[in-house]
């Protein structure tokens, strides 16, 4: 089941390929189950200094892999948040 809420993560300067197809095992980072889709990476170049990024868990956010804050809307019960599931 997704998680309701992103996974920040403080990249250090280089490349970084980041999971689209929600199959890693290493998240928010590839490790190569998208292989025999389509789906590809997103490469993530970060230049000269360290920076934090949103990656989206919850599969709802429209600028997949990061995080748009879509999550919000599963928040009502923080305790246990339905999830909405339709964007797989």
């Amino acid at each position: 089941m997704p998680d309701p809420k992103p996974c920040v993560v403080s990249l250090e300067p280089g490349k970084h390929a980041i999971c689209c197809c929600g199959q890693t095992k290493n998240a928010p980072f590839c490790d190569g189950n998208h292989a025999g889709t389509e789906l590809r990476p997103e490469i993530l170049e970060v230049k000269d200094v360290a920076m934090n990024v949103a990656w989206c868990t919850c599969r709802a956010s429209e600028k997949l892999p990061r995080c748009d804050g879509s999550h919000r809307q599963f928040w009502d019960n923080p305790e246990k948040p339905p999830m909405k599931l339709g964007k797989d």
